[in-house]
């Protein structure tokens, strides 16, 4: 991604289209107070051999008007393949409105081809068309990133196939050529027998699900379906707007998700649901061990849509609510909602603590020590879809079990607002904030409340004082390691993996601890 100023371009960078050459071309002309982005070692070694300018300015920055006072700081960081709708949150208004915004766009059979020989191709352990029915959240990658239409819809929409030609609109001299001269990442795909023709000719059925989950771009860019004809489109679910709201919040535990649920019932004027204890709500209305171990090892499998089924038709009916249950977030509450005819009424509120604080609060309540716990309120280290490989850290014990699990909810957080940021309406709130009388009306602000905050007691509070030197210890370590949960989720999402369904393979996500 890059915000290249001399230009006044933003580029959004899609997947599988040769946007890292382009990006290289790019960077070229971008001056120190462009924004650019890490890429991958190998392609940020090339890009040094060349001379030219690489990750800058990516990491919250902060603007500046032509006096030098700064008049806009961005609110969190800008990462390789950030989702349209995130960027235009982190830029200026007047950036994004007053910049060309330019991506690559690639024809979905062709881009289904190269990321499945991204990923391994046959030493993934499934032919091509067994892929793609099995990872089909990735071929809707290119749209989440940068989506055709809304308010975050871009200026020019550059095809991979006829990339060349359509540089020239650009009118930016030295960028095509520069452009034609690089060859980044042109030698994963097989030089034969992988043409879009004869892929699907040997795996019909891949076509016809491309066919089915990409028909909006396929029409908007007038692609056509290799085999030459398109099942029947399905109708489109009807999406109708409620006469009330839902709010959720997507939290790790331990971060104030029931003094959250006080706030929320004592602003907003009705009932709000921390998490539901009745004796039949197990299982209905609150996820068991069952259904957080389904999410978590098969993604969205017949139990899990079946809890999901019980807990949304037992919400109430054209009323509003709020639920802060922190579980929820650990096994679907995002994927479904996404598909729930109350779709466009509801707000996810991303609740975050500072990640020390948070920690030491599993160790010292012994959060962690309990398998019992980790499968029922948590999250087990052992289960197959994770974002952060564990490993490193189970060497160090309960501590490292601790550890692993507030980065791990770190990523997760990350990962639903990049992979679903352009369909869910996701506010964030950081715990030290909110529980001040500016953050609290910040949070009302963002929840379309234009009104003064009343301020609930703390809730579920340590019963000990905070150990002060734990805290210090995880916070050394925390920033020795250099954690970085939007690249990691990046390089998950790279992968082809995602939460929601699930991997015979896992994702080499580490971090150094």
């Amino acid at each position: 991604m890059i915000i290249c100023h001399p230009l006044r371009l933003i580029f959004i960078k899609t997947m599988k289209v040769g946007g890292t050459s382009f990006e290289i071309a790019l960077s070229s002309l971008c001056d120190g107070d462009s924004v650019i982005t890490p890429i991958a070692l190998d392609d940020e070694a090339l890009r040094r051999r060349l001379g030219i300018p690489g990750p800058q300015n990516y990491i919250a920055p902060i603007w500046r008007n032509a006096d030098g006072e700064e008049y806009w700081r961005s609110s969190g960081d800008f990462v390789n393949h950030i989702p349209a709708p995130r960027a235009k949150a982190l830029i200026p208004p007047d950036v994004w409105d007053g910049y060309r915004k330019i991506t690559i766009w690639r024809d979905p059979f062709d881009v289904a081809i190269s990321r499945y020989f991204w990923v391994g191709g046959t030493a993934t352990g499934m032919h091509f068309d067994e892929f793609i029915d099995r990872h089909r959240s990735f071929l809707h990658d290119n749209a989440r990133i940068a989506p055709l239409t809304g308010e975050a819809a871009l200026d020019s929409y550059l095809r991979y196939e006829c990339l060349a030609d359509d540089m020239e609109s650009l009118q930016v001299p030295g960028l095509k050529e520069l452009f034609q001269a690089l060859n980044a990442k042109s030698n994963i795909r097989p030089k034969w027998g992988t043409s879009v023709a004869e892929t699907y000719s040997m795996f019909p059925a891949a076509a016809e699900i491309i066919a089915e989950e990409c028909k909006e771009e396929i029409a908007f860019f007038g692609y056509q379906n290799p085999l030459s004809h398109s099942p029947p489109p399905k109708q489109h679910k009807q999406r109708t707007k409620s006469m009330s709201e839902l709010i959720f919040s997507l939290a790790a535990g331990r971060s104030g998700s029931a003094w959250l649920a006080k706030f929320l019932e004592a602003n907003l004027g009705f009932p709000t649901v921390h998490e539901p204890f009745g004796i039949d709500d197990f299982g209905n209305t609150m996820p068991d061990i069952r259904t957080m171990r389904s999410f978590n090892m098969r993604g969205m499998d017949d139990v899990v849509r079946g809890f999901w089924g019980r807990k949304m038709a037992s919400l109430p009916k054209d009323k509003p609510y709020a639920e802060t249950n922190h579980t929820l977030g650990k096994c679907g509450l995002i994927e479904t909602l996404i598909d729930h005819p109350r779709y466009d009424d509801t707000t996810v509120i991303i609740l975050r603590r500072n990640l020390a604080k948070q920690c030491a609060s599993y160790i010292q309540r012994n959060d962690c020590g309990n398998m019992t716990l980790l499968w029922q309120w948590y999250l087990a280290p052992n289960y197959r879809n994770v974002i952060l490989k564990p490993e490193s850290f189970l060497k160090m014990g309960v501590v490292g079990t601790a550890l692993w699990y507030t980065l791990e909810m770190e990523c997760r957080q990350h990962y639903y607002e990049q992979v679903y940021g352009d369909r869910v309406r996701f506010v964030h709130a950081q715990l030290e904030d909110v529980i001040t009388p500016e953050g609290a009306r910040k949070l009302l602000a963002d929840l379309g409340r234009d009104q003064a905050a009343t301020l609930p007691p703390k809730a579920n509070a340590n019963v000990a004082p905070p150990d002060v030197g734990l805290i210090d210890e995880i916070d050394t370590f925390l920033s020795k390691t250099g954690f970085d949960a939007q690249a990691l989720v990046a390089q998950y999402l790279d992968a082809g993996f995602s939460l929601d369904q699930s991997h015979k393979k896992q994702p080499q996500v580490t971090a150094s601890s």
